[in-house]
């Protein structure tokens, strides 16, 4: 009889322990939940060390969000000195716990070599982690990885396959990214229709990228019937954002007065910030403006200036511009003012965004 009320006492017990273990869990959840909507309203009103105090004691409670979160505010010096080191460290507590966000940022430290050294092999295994959850940014950054080819066999099929994935959630980025596999052919059947379709989806949402494609695409009657007019008003969009490829084109509309009254003056002002940002196409048609007096006074020691910084970027046409502002010699016609359509796209499909 007394086993039994011994028995009965150790099950009444556990019992209890059972329903305090519960109790407590149920309160950390709530004190969790409480901590971290404290610390989104203190992060919104901009006092960052309160809110930065508020996450780690949501981060040491174990919330997956309050760690990423933190992590992030270690990484950007926000409530805190900057520290990549300790970044990293939250950010993986984060992504071990399936975090998908954690896991996506996880991946650009190790793509960048943020707070860790860098590793294309781990960015991919995380990007794919996080990708799987459906994450877009994610599903992106993995299709940047295997069309570039880093850390895994290049392969445009799954770049393709993984930037529609993002797309279709209406990621811009994507969305740009795959107007330039089609207008490329990669991984797919050239299909300029198609392209424009999403750079236009892109484009739309402020892309910068996308929108001074588009503005190509219509320059060059690609995919659509060829329009000066619209052309402008896309590489204008883009130029707004200081996007230096659609500041130099803009300004060669203006230039040769494409779909536009002939402006030197705004071509050659255009001209000058895209050189700022350092467009080698820029470069030489600001050397070229100088050298003939197009929309600024004449002056070879500029135009001489301007050509050699377009021939050390690479601008291989300059150095025949530059024999030709050095001599005495005045060009008898305007050539070709240089564009920079190819060479953007080439460098649209890029990780942006990406400075975790």
């Amino acid at each position: 009889m007394g086993q039994v009320r011994a028995c009965a006492r150790l099950t009444a017990f556990l019992c209890l322990v059972t329903v305090f273990a519960l109790a407590k869990t149920k309160d950390r959840g709530k004190s969790i939940v409480e901590i971290e909507s404290q610390a989104n309203s203190l992060y919104q009103q901009g006092k960052y060390p309160e809110a930065f105090a508020a996450f780690r004691h949501g981060a040491d409670l174990g919330s997956a969000r309050s760690q990423a979160l933190l992590g992030y505010m270690y990484r950007f010096g926000q409530g805190t000195a900057p520290d990549s080191t300790q970044a990293f460290e939250w950010m993986s507590k984060a992504a071990e716990q399936g975090y998908a966000s954690a896991e996506n940022v996880l991946g650009a430290m190790y793509q960048n070599g943020v707070g860790t050294v860098q590793d294309y092999a781990h960015a991919l295994t995380w990007y794919a982690k996080a990708a799987q959850q459906g994450d877009p940014n994610a599903e992106h950054d993995l299709g940047f990885l295997y069309y570039k080819g880093l850390g895994t066999k290049q392969d445009y099929a799954l770049a393709l396959a993984w930037f529609s994935r993002a797309a279709e959630q209406g990621l811009p980025e994507a969305e740009n990214n795959l107007g330039g596999i089609y207008l490329k052919g990669l991984g797919a059947a050239v299909d300029l229709p198609r392209a424009l379709l999403w750079f236009r989806k892109a484009a739309d949402q402020g892309n910068p990228n996308a929108q001074y494609s588009l503005g190509s695409m219509y320059q060059m009657g690609l995919g659509t019937a060829q329009d000066y007019a619209m052309a402008i008003a896309w590489y204008r969009k883009a130029a707004e954002q200081g996007f230096a490829p659609a500041e130099n084109d803009l300004g060669t509309m203006y230039s040769t007065g494409l779909g536009t009254t002939q402006d030197c003056a705004l071509a050659f002002k255009l001209f000058n910030m895209a050189a700022q940002q350092g467009s080698s196409a820029a470069e030489r048609n600001l050397g070229y403006m100088y050298m003939t007096g197009l929309g600024v006074a004449k002056d070879r020691a500029q135009a001489h200036e301007w050509l050699a910084r377009a021939f050390d970027h690479g601008d291989e046409e300059a150095k025949e511009w530059l024999a030709l502002a050095d001599s005495q010699v005045s060009p008898q016609s305007l050539p070709d003012l240089a564009t920079t359509f190819d060479t953007a796209n080439e460098k649209s499909i890029h990780q942006e965004t990406k400075s975790q």
